[in-house]
């Protein structure tokens, strides 16, 4: 197969080659865990210097990588640490969290859903759906949509810092849940209550979502999906406080 004169091998469009291209720096890059040089990585990568100095610049701009003045060494940044933070998180929050969920599903007979935040946006990352329902909303694996939207963003926006500051998740506070109904789409409401890690931090949200014609009151369901939440906090290792 022939390279192009950058090493890439393949007909690819530009954007997929120099995606490519980075995703070969990262890695080399995470293979040197005492920093690389530029010429190290041309090594490493097969990428002519050139193009590693642009993708360089780039990455470092955004903070995936960082270069040591003294020793010109190049090493993964902490934008890098950032997003395995929250993959991880993302992942164990997953993992632990299905006992509990499928449990609210059962408990309730409805779709039970866990989400989870990736910057600005919430992306539902574990869905448990009843057998014996015919008609059910269509919030599945992968679903993303802006932080603070419908039940489940709104839980999870109201217990993090900046969301402290909102007005309207003043409610969802005080009550520790959230109810919306017709928002994402006509028909559809959800339950969502936040979750909490080891540090008190919230990192995720668990509710239902159902057709609103099957949940008039969702206030009757309010406290099944606190004690969803409250479980797969405490499976994450998160304690109540104590009074003092």
């Amino acid at each position: 197969m022939a390279q192009d004169e950058d090493g890439a091998t393949g007909k690819r469009s530009s954007g997929s080659r120099t995606l490519a291209r980075g995703l070969a720096l990262l890695t080399a890059l995470g293979d040197h865990s005492d920093g690389a040089t530029v010429s190290g990585l041309a090594d490493a990568t097969g990428l002519d210097r050139a193009v590693l100095y642009r993708l360089l610049d780039t990455l470092t701009a955004e903070g995936f990588v960082t270069r040591d003045s003294e020793t010109r060494k190049y090493r993964l940044g902490l934008s890098m640490l950032e997003l395995g933070v929250r993959a991880a998180q993302g992942l164990e929050v997953r993992r632990l969290a299905g006992p509990p969920l499928k449990a609210l599903s059962e408990d309730t007979n409805e779709t039970a859903c866990l989400a989870v935040r990736d910057r600005d946006d919430l992306v539902v990352v574990e869905v448990i759906e009843p057998g014996d329902r015919f008609v059910q909303v269509n919030y599945r694996v992968g679903f993303r949509h802006e932080l603070g939207v419908a039940a489940h963003g709104k839980a999870l926006l109201a217990f993090l810092p900046e969301g402290a500051r909102i007005p309207e998740l003043q409610s969802v506070r005080q009550r520790g849940v959230a109810y919306t109904r017709d928002e994402l789409e006509p028909g559809a409401s959800g339950v969502a209550a936040p979750v909490f890690d080891h540090t008190g931090r919230a990192v995720a949200a668990v509710g239902i979502v159902a057709p609103t014609a099957r949940l008039p009151e969702p206030e009757t369901i309010a406290l099944r999906v606190l004690r969803s939440a409250r479980e797969i906090s405490e499976r994450l290792g998160w304690r109540p406080r104590r009074a003092t």
